[in-house]
C-alpha cells in the first residue's frame, strides 16, 4: 500500500472519529438536559409532596385537637351522669332498706298472728262448726283445747301433737291449722288420725272427726281434703267457717 492511500485511509478515519466524538458529544448534551429536567420534576414533585404532607399534619392536628375536645366534654357529660346515676343508686337503696325493714315488721306481726290463729280464731269458731255439723247434746258445752301434746302409753320416745280438740257427748273433733295448705300438711294430718286414739285414751268408744283449717285454701286443696273425709275451715269476718261443699260427707276415724 502506498503513502498515498495510507494517508487517504487515515484521513477519512479521523473525519468518522471526528463525527463519532460529535454525535457523543450531542448525546451527551441531550441526557444532560433530560437529567436536569428529571431533577427539576422530581425537586418539583417532592416540594408539592411536602406542601401536601405539611397540609395533612396541620389537617391531623387540627382532627385531633378537636377529638380531645370533644373527648373532654363527653368526660365531663359522662361524670355527671355518673354521678347523677349515684345519687339515684343511693335513693333507691334508701327506699329498699326502708321497705325491706317494713317488709320484716310485717313478716314478724303475721307470723305472730299466725302463731296464735288457734287462739283467736280456731278455737272459738269450733263449738259452732261442731253443732253444725253433729248432734250435740243441748244441755252439753262444747269443750275446746288448745296445743295439746301427749306421748305414747307404752312408747314414751313417741309424741303427738294437736293443735286443737272440740269434744261433745260422743263426737271429738281433732284439728290441724296451717297458714298454707298444701296436699303434703294433709297426708300428714290423716296419718296422725289413725293413731290419735293411741294417745288419748280417754275417747274409746268416741265417733272422732277430722278438720284442717287455715287463713284461705285454694279450690282444689278443699276438694283434695273433702275426699278425705275432712272438714276444712277458712277465715270469714274474724271467725273460721266450713269451705266444704253442701254436699259434703264427713268421715269418721
Amino acid at each position: 500500500m502506498t503513502d498515498k492511500v495510507l494517508e487517504q485511509r487515515v484521513k477519512r478515519l479521523e473525519i468518522k472519529l471526528d463525527q463519532s466524538i460529535e454525535q457523543d458529544h450531542e448525546r451527551l448534551t441531550r441526557l444532560e438536559d433530560v437529567l436536569a429536567n428529571f431533577i427539576k420534576s422530581n425537586q418539583d414533585g417532592f416540594a408539592n409532596l411536602r406542601q401536601q404532607m405539611e397540609e395533612s399534619r396541620q389537617r391531623n392536628d387540627a382532627e385531633f385537637a378537636k377529638f380531645q375536645q370533644q373527648m373532654a366534654a363527653s368526660r365531663q357529660h359522662s361524670d355527671a351522669e355518673f354521678a347523677k346515676f349515684q345519687q339515684q343508686m343511693a335513693e333507691s337503696q334508701k327506699r329498699n332498706d326502708a321497705g325491706f325493714a317494713k317488709l320484716r315488721q310485717d313478716m314478724g306481726y303475721l307470723s305472730h298472728r299466725l302463731g296464735s290463729m288457734v287462739e283467736d280464731l280456731v278455737a272459738p269458731s269450733l263449738p259452732g262448726i261442731l253443732k253444725e255439723v253433729v248432734a250435740c247434746p243441748e244441755d252439753q258445752e262444747v269443750v275446746v283445747n288448745v296445743r295439746i301434746r301427749r306421748r305414747h302409753p307404752s312408747q314414751p320416745g313417741k309424741m303427738l301433737e294437736i293443735d286443737a280438740i272440740a269434744d261433745c257427748g260422743s263426737y271429738v273433733l281433732f284439728n290441724e291449722t296451717k297458714s298454707q295448705l298444701t296436699p303434703e300438711k294433709v297426708k300428714a294430718f290423716l296419718e296422725k288420725l289413725t293413731v290419735v286414739r293411741d294417745y288419748f285414751p280417754e275417747y274409746p268408744h268416741h265417733t272422732i272427726l277430722g278438720s284442717v283449717a287455715a287463713l284461705a285454701a285454694e279450690t282444689s286443696l278443699i276438694e283434695y281434703a273433702s275426699r278425705q273425709g275432712l272438714f276444712v275451715l277458712g277465715a270469714n269476718e274474724g271467725l273460721m267457717t266450713l269451705q266444704n261443699a253442701p254436699d259434703f260427707t264427713w268421715r269418721a276415724f
